[in-house]
């Protein structure tokens, strides 16, 4: 009985009852919703004079009972005013494109069990995952970095770039679904991301778009004997000769109370070393290092923490930074008392 009834709600509304149960009810119309309440407020209040001037013998719960009625019906025919439907996201065979979109960092690179997390990738793509989304959809393969790049072939995945920003490569392709009829994405990552995380943007981009993200995990949840540098943040711009404050976020697996070294370096000349002790894993901290600016120009500067026998990534305990070092002079007048 139940399936005799889906079948003929499909029937009369194209689509199952699971479809609209996740459709949103919205209006076409292009005037704002406050219009909509003031016309139906002032119908309401023409209706009650009008009943009230034309009452004559009438009175009490009568009266009220017709203005209700034509109340009503008047806000129904400026409702339907506003066009009222409800939208519904499917995906269409052959016509929607599903993106897949490959995480190409280093960390993807690392090997777990004699195999690198990217040819786990590469094996899972070409074990069927795109064969069988080609069957039903048009399919466009990304891989990302820093930034985000189409490619043809699952071949041209190589775990090579120098960074992951998983919010910038998906908030371009839901940009790209303003011309594309992308329907879904399929994001393959390990997680390791150095760029913040997804942020509200990003979210409410793919949310106006209605995309829906399938997620496909590579690797271990997390490593068991790491020490990572996850940010670093340094001034754009400073004084020569002046002490410069850099502020460090890193986080260990396996390590926990052991004393590590920070080091600032440039051209490999070091600049400032410290010694920290590694908190819980997998928890966050940040220290801050003081450094001289030197000499003015633009300047690289390596920021790194001492790798450990048996770590699994040994690519990921420094970073880059450019700062700009300036040759001004200003002048302060100071005041005291």
């Amino acid at each position: 009985m139940g399936a005799g009834l889906g079948t003929m709600f499909e029937f009369f509304f194209k689509y199952s009852r699971t479809v609209f149960a996740r459709g949103d009810f919205v209006f076409l119309a292009r005037w704002p919703l406050w219009v909509l309440a003031a016309a139906i407020a002032v119908a309401c209040l023409l209706l009650g004079l009008v009943i009230w001037l034309r009452r004559g013998r009438m009175f009490g719960l009568r009266l009220l009972v017709i203005w209700m009625l034509q109340s009503g019906l008047a806000a129904l025919l400026l409702t339907m005013l506003w066009q009222p439907t409800i939208s519904v996201a499917t995906l269409k065979p052959q016509q929607n494109i599903v993106a897949v979109v490959v995480d190409d960092s280093r960390s993807m690179s690392i090997s777990e069990d004699g195999q690198t997390r990217i040819e786990r990738a590469r094996s899972t793509l070409n074990g069927g995952l795109v064969a069988g989304l080609a069957k039903k959809f048009q399919v466009r393969l990304y891989r990302f970095g820093a930034v985000l790049e189409r490619v043809e072939k699952i071949e041209q995945l190589t775990g090579a770039a120098q960074a992951t920003h998983i919010s910038d490569a998906l908030r371009q392709v839901a940009v790209e679904a303003s011309s594309l009829p992308i329907g879904a994405m399929v994001l393959v990552s390990d997680g390791a991301d150095n760029s913040g995380g997804i942020d509200r943007e990003t979210i409410a981009e793919i949310r106006r778009y209605r995309i829906p993200v399938h997620t496909v995990g590579v690797g271990r949840e997390r490593p068991a004997r790491d020490v990572e540098i996850t940010d670093a943040v340094v001034p754009a711009r400073t004084l020569a000769d002046s002490r410069v404050s850099a502020q460090v976020t890193l986080r260990q697996y396996g390590y926990q109370n052991r004393a590590a070294r920070l080091t600032i370096s440039e051209g490999g000349k070091k600049l400032a070393s410290q010694e920290v002790t590694l908190r819980g894993d997998g928890q966050p901290q940040t220290e801050s290092i003081l450094f001289n600016a030197g000499l003015a120009g633009a300047k690289t500067i390596e920021i790194a923490v001492e790798q450990f026998d048996g770590e699994e990534n040994t690519r990921n305990n420094a970073v880059m930074r450019l700062i700009n070092v300036e040759a001004l002079k200003p002048r302060v007048l100071y005041f005291e008392g």
